[in-house]
């Protein structure tokens, strides 16, 4: 994605999504601080409720020592029985917030407050087989099963915390999970795709025809395999610059030039330039010329209008992938004049892009005759027209079979003319 809008729209999008599930975590640290708060709590009531049943104990078996203190050691029960009930119901409450209850525990505790009072009493009345069978006998199981009531309830609450914690932690390292995928998919979206080099101005283009003019290049020698083919069979996509003889342009080459490019001046449709691809050719010295346009995204070469070539062939090689590795393909893509030298089984070839103001639209390819050599005169000649062609070179995607047969009713009616 390059539109700078969308990327900014994206990025802005990602930090608020972000910024939300950051406020989220946040208030799980918060709920899992008041969490730990609150397990402290219920276990430290837990564990002075056990404190104080045990301390109930040890003042309960003083009821029956002579000498202790009757009103001390029941003044300390009392207080000891009243801390233990007071825990029990913050345990209680605790307990309701989750749909638990401690009844059986307070229970517990009002048979231990009956328990303490009958013992009391009987070791007032100076009673002590009473008092003894009482502490000894009934207040001991009282104690130990409030015991183990206050200690399940403990174990049940830290085993209830454990578990909210556990799941605020999950929640934690999700929405962080989340957040890292967020920012990866929008990482990978707002990578700039794979394309094409961006087209420069029109006067670099220019510049570039004209350095392409100055120093026309050929390329090594194509395999046999590739050079089967016509003009679309290349080289490699490396040149090398060509130092053949000067050229010899005559009078008579340059006005037919000008015939033609002033006859391409009045088209508007590449489908009617087969009498001035004809023409073309005998300047040239070529058996055969192709047009090549660019489709809409520059990606492949389509031919639209052809002479010299038997409409099958051209059917047959149908459209050019951009980086293919041949003579047209490389000429489009460098933007330049690229040629073929002749070989002991192929002619000569050339192929000149045509360039249009946001950079090449097509390409003009030919196969020139047998004794041809596409010298720096014959190029700049090629080039020549492939600058009056690009006026008329659209991006295209049109059917190559019916291009082609197009082409070839037209080759038909020249050559009845």
């Amino acid at each position: 994605m390059s539109r700078r809008p969308f990327r900014i729209i994206l990025v802005l999008l990602g930090v608020l999504i972000t910024a939300g599930l950051g406020y989220r975590a946040l208030q799980d640290e918060q709920a899992l601080d008041q969490e730990r708060r609150e397990s402290a709590a219920i276990d430290r009531s837990a564990e002075e409720a056990l404190a104080a049943l045990s301390d109930l104990r040890a003042a309960l078996h003083a009821y029956s020592a002579p000498g202790q203190g009757l009103s001390y050691w029941s003044t300390r029960s009392a207080a000891l029985l009243d801390t233990v009930r007071e825990r029990l119901l913050t345990l209680d409450g605790a307990a309701a917030a989750s749909g638990g209850s401690l009844a059986e525990s307070l229970d517990g505790v009002d048979q231990l407050t009956a328990a303490e009072t009958r013992a009391r009493t009987y070791a007032g009345r100076g009673e002590s087989l009473l008092t003894g069978d009482v502490i000894f006998t009934e207040i001991p199981d009282l104690l130990a099963t409030n015991e183990g009531r206050v200690r399940a309830a403990r174990d049940a609450f830290r085993r209830r915390s454990d578990r909210r914690l556990a799941e605020q932690r999950r929640e934690q390292a999700g929405l962080a999970g989340g957040a890292l995928a967020l920012w990866v998919v929008l990482a990978l979206v707002l990578l700039p795709s794979p394309s094409q080099a961006p087209t420069g101005a029109a006067r670099e283009w220019r510049e570039e025809l004209a350095d392409a003019l100055k120093k026309p290049v050929v390329a090594p020698e194509e395999s046999a395999e590739l050079r089967q083919g016509p003009v679309t069979g290349a080289s490699s996509p490396e040149a090398v610059a060509a130092q053949p003889a000067e050229p010899a342009i005559t009078v008579a080459a340059l006005k037919g030039v000008g015939e033609i490019c002033s006859d391409l001046s009045t088209l508007s449709d590449v489908g009617a330039l087969t009498g001035a691809l004809a023409r073309a050719c005998e300047v040239l010295g070529a058996s055969g010329l192709i047009v090549w346009v660019a489709s809409n995204d520059g990606s492949t070469l389509s031919p639209v209008a052809t002479h010299g070539f038997e409409p099958k062939l051209v059917a047959r090689i149908g459209t050019i992938a951009r980086d293919s590795s041949n003579l047209t393909a490389a000429a489009f893509r460098e933007n330049s004049a690229r040629v073929s030298p002749a070989t002991a089984t192929s002619v000569s070839a050339l192929a000149v892009s045509l360039c249009g103001p946001s950079g090449p639209v097509g390409v003009l390819s030919a196969e020139l005759r047998a004794g041809r050599t596409a010298d720096e005169g014959c190029v700049a000649l090629a080039v020549i027209f492939a600058a009056q062609l690009a006026t008329l070179a659209v991006p295209v995607s049109a059917p190559v079979a019916s291009t082609a047969a197009s082409a070839a009713d037209e080759n038909a009616r020249a050559a009845a003319r």
